[in-house]
Parts: structure tokens; sequence; C-alpha cells
């Protein structure tokens, strides 16, 4: 996964020591020390360790989960990055798997939400592909520049197969995205049939495509499509979104 490049924008990921309560973590005083480092975040869960004087936690900073390991008083407070802990205890690493897939779960699902309303509220700048036997809808976030998300839309008539399926074209990761998106805009709408609007995916995705070879009808449509393509690339970092492609399956309604 490519990790988006928008200025401005805030990724935050931080790790903390928590322990709660049933487990002699001090959750006020906890709260305390991150908000003296400028992080305000409520402990929402605490799980013992395991390890003597220290308590797994995860605490809720706008609305995403951040799992932490604290000393029981509250005043030593760890990041957790799991490529950076190593250990030999089998119950300790049981424990810690545990609870990132709970944190990753809960996450993904805030995340997913705040993905589809973005969709939702930018319907018109999405394009579908529409199966009338879909078992599933693909709703699929891509950014010409990467090659992932080149990937995805060769696999695209195999997932039209037996999805519906909800592509919107960003330009988040540098700006030549935002041209290419943006050219891809203007193309897309003389392109009615799947097998065209498909051929225009693959045309814009191709490394060698040159947006300058689009024209615009008229002087500030362009800009016009740009300044749309940045707002939806803010509103998709605000949902959580931190890379693409970024893909989310549900029941064909």
């Amino acid at each position: 996964m490519i990790m988006p490049y928008i200025r401005g924008i805030r990724v935050c990921i931080y790790s903390v020591l928590l322990v709660g309560l049933a487990y002699g973590l001090d959750s006020k005083q906890l709260e305390s020390t991150l908000q003296a480092q400028g992080l305000s975040a409520q402990v929402v869960q605490k799980v013992d360790s395991g390890l003597q004087g220290f308590t797994f936690a995860i605490v809720e900073q706008d609305r995403f989960w951040i799992p932490l390991l604290a000393h029981d008083s509250g005043k030593i407070i760890l990041g957790i990055s799991p490529n950076l802990v190593f250990s030999k205890d089998e119950k300790f690493d049981a424990k810690l798997e545990a609870l990132l897939q709970k944190v990753s779960l809960h996450n993904k699902q805030i995340t997913d939400d705040g993905v589809l309303k973005v969709f939702k509220q930018h319907a018109n700048s999405t394009i579908t592909i529409a199966n009338k036997s879909a078992k599933n809808t693909l709703y699929m976030v891509l950014d010409p520049n990467c090659p992932y998300c080149k990937n995805e839309i060769e696999k695209l008539e195999e997932y039209a197969k037996d999805s519906t399926l909800v592509l919107m074209i960003v330009g988040i990761l540098k700006q030549s995205s935002i041209d290419k998106a943006a050219a891809f805009t203007k193309l897309i709408q003389s392109a009615k049939a799947k097998n065209e609007q498909i051929a225009v995916l693959k045309r814009v995705f191709d490394k060698n495509f040159e947006p300058s070879s689009v024209r615009f009808d008229k002087p500030t449509e362009q800009g016009d499509i740009t300044a749309k393509l940045t707002l939806i690339g803010l509103e998709l970092q605000k949902a959580g979104l931190q890379g693409v492609p970024y893909i989310i399956k549900t029941p064909a309604k």
C-alpha cells in the first residue's frame, strides 16, 4: 500500500503504555500524561499484558483506537509498533496479537464508514460498472500513479463477473496524480458502456499516460475539476484513509 502525499494532512500513530483499573492501571493519570504531551485521548479498554506492573490499553482519539502499553502508575507510556516488539514469550505475543487485531478491525470499520460517506456525498465523482446479478459491491479508491492500483485495474473484468464496481479515481500521491485524475474525469464523460469505461481506466493508469494530451472544453474546466479532486482527497484523509488502493466490499443491495 502506498501512503498518500498531501501537504497539511496529519496522519498520527501514537503508542502508549496503558493499564486498566482491573489490572492496577491509573487510567486518569495515563490520560493526564498523554494530555501533557498534547494528546487528548480516553482509555476505552484495558487488557492484562502478563508483564508485572504493565498493562495493555486502548485509547480513543477522534473515534480511532490507539494500542498502548503502560506502567500501572500511568506515568510511563510506551508506543506499540508491531514490527518493533521482540519477544519469546508466547502468552505475551498472543495477547499482543489479539489486542492489535481488535484495534485494526475497529479502525478499519471507522475508516470504511467514513470513506463510504465520501462516496455518497460525491456520487457524481464516481463511476459505476453495474452487474444486475452481483453478489457484492466493491467500492474502490484508486490513484493513477499507484502501481498497486494499476494491478487492481487489470482485475476489473474479473471483479465485474460477480460484483458491481464503484470507483473513485483520486489524486493523493503527488501533483501529477491530480492531473491524471482530472484528465480521467474528462475522458470518462464520453464512456458509457462497460468496455469503454474500462478502456479509459486502463489508458489513464498506464505509466506512459500523459494528462496533457487531454483537452478541456472551457479554460476553467480543468481548474474546477482539480479543486474538487483536492477536496475529495482531503475528505478521504479526514475519514481515515492512509493509503491506496483502498477497497470496501459490501453485500449487493
